[in-house]
């Protein structure tokens, strides 16, 4: 069997720049992958028939058959390249979900990575995201990993340096967002993205930083038009974000669609007391760090 592992990632930056006629959205966003992960182990055999098998441990109301992403990509990965088989995946689940840290979208994307090595690279990067794009916005991303400007609906890649070491911690309490309400939330608050949007010089600045490693210096370049609208719908929002500052953190942030949060913090001593603190109050929270990839 082979294992990959499945990160999760943050939105450093996250704008809704316009709306396709199909209903989906354009965005701009800086996106990196830290290292709270699922652990996801697959195995492929040939065969006459396509058979998928899907276990999972760590939260049982995550759904083992064609529901889950995961899945979905070994079914759509053998597909692509004209072959069946049985194939076994098994899902440690560790990332929140519903929480706009792409644990579902990761899983899908380590099932692809780990579907093509086992085919024997089929497959190109490039070829594996056009893939999974059909099944996510973020599944192209989280095949690649790392730090990335995302354009587009999610497919557009341009990788970027990532975030230099730093301690974070990302938290989530409370139900989670469907993001198809958010979107729609935000269609009714800003007329469908009818009107063009006034170019934003911040996600070139928050770039230049992450490449200085002078990122903490720009973090008021840091933004997330979902905070708009889900704060209000899950006050724990605020309350995270309260408890991270109370703990020494240097900003704090809802990621994705919400409502996790995530804080950069000064050193790891002040980090773990802030998740100490969270997890009294019955929040998920972890203390992680960016990854290259």
């Amino acid at each position: 069997m082979h294992t990959e592992r499945a990160n999760a990632k943050i939105n450093l930056f996250l704008d809704v720049v316009g709306r396709r006629e199909n209903g989906y959205h354009n965005i701009v966003s800086i996106m990196q992958t830290v290292s709270l992960c699922d652990v996801i182990g697959v195995d492929y055999r040939p065969a006459p028939q396509l058979s998928i098998r899907l276990y999972a441990s760590g939260n049982d109301s995550m759904p083992t058959d064609c529901r889950n992403l995961a899945w979905r990509a070994a079914e759509l990965y053998l597909g692509a390249i004209g072959q069946s088989g049985e194939v076994t995946i098994t899902v440690e689940k560790h990332i929140p979900m519903a929480a706009g840290l792409a644990g579902g979208s990761s899983d899908a994307a380590a099932v692809l990575r780990a579907m093509n090595r086992l085919c024997g690279n089929r497959l190109s990067t490039d070829e594996l995201c056009a893939l999974g794009a059909k099944l996510g916005a973020d599944i192209p991303f989280c095949i690649v990993g790392g730090g990335a400007l995302v354009t587009g609906i999610g497919e557009i890649l341009e990788p970027i340096d990532p975030m230099p070491q730093c301690h974070l911690v990302v938290a989530c309490m409370g139900e989670g967002i469907s993001t198809p309400w958010g979107y729609g939330k935000l269609d009714e608050l800003h007329g469908n993205f009818a009107a063009p949007k006034a170019p934003d010089e911040r996600p070139a600045l928050l770039r230049r930083a992450m490449r200085e490693n002078t990122l903490l210096e720009h973090t008021s370049c840091f933004f997330n038009i979902f905070e708009e609208i889900v704060p209000a719908l899950r006050p724990h929002v605020g309350e995270i974000k309260d408890v991270m500052s109370r703990h020494g953190a240097l900003c704090s942030m809802m990621s994705g669609s919400g409502p996790s949060v995530f804080g950069i913090f000064p050193d790891s001593q002040s980090g773990a007391l802030a998740v100490n603190a969270l997890q009294s109050i019955g929040a998920a929270a972890f203390l992680c760090h960016p990854t290259k990839a």
